[in-house]
């Protein structure tokens, strides 16, 4: 299809062509201030904060190689997890897990600077794994993990049918439909895209219409839900999309900027 990778843990090596290439080209340094504020309005007054050390006496993955602390989140059935790992000495990279050791949700760059940032719905009650890790293999360092559990207090709630006659995807042909969102520099974007009549897809483009972020399935089941850090003012566009052509059905796209 080309819309993404087919096998989403290759996205953990592909990333660098297809994850914030906006990154490299405004400066860490600044987003990093910028983007505190609207950190701290996502994640909320009951958000934990974690401080660690990646080490050579850490757990190390077995696909990459890199090492990682894994902390247990205890959560509810339908609650979203938002969590932040950021760090000066390495590239973070956010994973989360499920009792059977499945990974469900994962993140590299979309935080401030190379930071990561991840938002996940939990399809079932249970205790959960958030991994702190690094992108590149045997990479050390300290960083801080901050999470918090919401039920997504959403500041728009938008509802449509995707069908024949609305837009068509420019890689697929499958049916879309574009919202556009104002944004100041450093705000961050959470976006919801739920229904119950196909496997959703959301994409989030930025103001030259060049996909930033997408998700396919971070919603839980097939709905899609991501979390974004917008670098600057402008016009951004939240696509809302079938996973696969000549799907077609009602849908609920919900979104909040912090």
């Amino acid at each position: 299809m080309g819309k993404l990778p087919p096998i989403a843990p290759l996205f953990r090596r592909w990333g660098a062509w297809l994850a914030f290439s906006w990154v490299a080209l405004t400066g860490g340094c600044q987003l990093l201030d910028l983007g505190r504020a609207p950190l701290a309005s996502v994640l909320g007054r009951d958000s934990q904060t974690l401080r660690g050390v990646l080490t050579a006496e850490d757990k190390v993955s077995r696909a990459y190689g890199s090492y990682w602390d894994g902390i247990p989140v205890v959560a509810k059935a339908g609650q979203i997890l938002i969590a932040a790992l950021e760090s000066e000495e390495f590239d973070p990279y956010l994973e989360l897990v499920d009792e059977q050791g499945r990974v469900i949700g994962f993140d590299d760059d979309s935080g401030l600077d190379v930071n990561a940032l991840l938002a996940v719905r939990l399809p079932q009650e249970g205790t959960y794994t958030l991994r702190a890790t690094s992108f590149e293999p045997a990479a050390s360092g300290s960083y801080r993990l901050t999470y918090t559990l919401t039920q997504g207090n959403w500041q728009q709630t938008l509802s449509g049918r995707l069908q024949e006659g609305s837009l068509q995807h420019p890689e697929d042909g499958s049916w879309m439909e574009e919202y556009p969102i104002t944004a100041r520099p450093g705000q961050i974007l959470v976006a919801s895209l739920t229904s119950s009549d196909f496997d959703a897809f959301l994409q989030l483009l930025d103001p030259e219409g060049k996909v930033m972020a997408w998700d396919d399935d971070q919603g839980g089941g097939t709905d899609a839900l991501l979390i974004a850090f917008l670098p600057r003012s402008g016009t951004y566009t939240l696509r809302a999309n079938t996973y696969k052509p000549r799907q077609e059905g009602a849908y609920v796209l919900q979104y909040s900027l912090h």
